[in-house]
């Protein structure tokens, strides 16, 4: 099921990427690569934990004043907690609308959909629980930040991003409206 569900994500950006392509000096596609700083929020729960995210993009500039860009990023994520710590590793499908304020300085704001790849909780010392199953499979966040396009062809953006979908199950006490959130700093190069 979830080689189906990333096959089709990988075919959907670039099959959108292929399909705009004939319009010369708007489309953009490179690599990226940047940090994560994300938690779990429930109070008193966890606390931020660093990551870091990889992958490629495709963007498609309308006019001077919209555009829209979407990833395809393996998203290292999880948070820290009193005896240890979570890692959970999503394979992130953001679908971003530029809104440029100023030439190549853009506000960005979209839904991101993440399909979970890996998870590990280290408990204590020594204790450590891989594939918990305690993390859903899925997950929904909205994504909102600014973005900079250099002349030279690096990119850079800045990104919140708020869980709009629990990342850990209802079952497990800890679950119920625990939802991911993670601060994001990314560099690419748009050929």
């Amino acid at each position: 099921m979830k080689r189906k569900i990333l096959s089709m994500l990988m075919m959907m950006l670039f099959l959108g990427a292929s399909l705009v392509s004939a319009q010369e000096n708007r489309v953009y596609w490179g690599p990226k690569v940047g940090v994560n700083i994300s938690a779990i929020t429930k109070s008193g729960f966890s606390s931020w934990k660093g990551g870091a995210n990889v992958g490629v993009f495709a963007m498609y500039r309308y006019n001077d004043y919209l555009g829209l860009q979407t990833e395809l990023l393996f998203s290292m994520m999880g948070a820290n907690f009193d005896g240890g710590n979570m890692h959970v590793n999503y394979l992130t499908l953001p679908v971003i609308a530029k809104v440029y304020l100023i030439d190549n300085l853009s506000l960005e704001l979209g839904p991101q959909l993440g399909v979970k790849v890996y998870d590990k909780i280290n408990v204590y010392e020594g204790v450590h629980i891989k594939n918990s199953k305690a993390f859903n499979g899925f997950e929904l966040m909205f994504a909102v930040g600014l973005g900079y396009e250099f002349k030279f062809g690096m990119i850079a953006d800045v990104r919140y991003g708020i869980g709009l979908t629990n990342s850990i199950k209802n079952s497990y006490i800890i679950g119920d409206n625990s939802k991911n959130e993670m601060f994001q700093i990314s560099l690419g190069w748009k050929f």
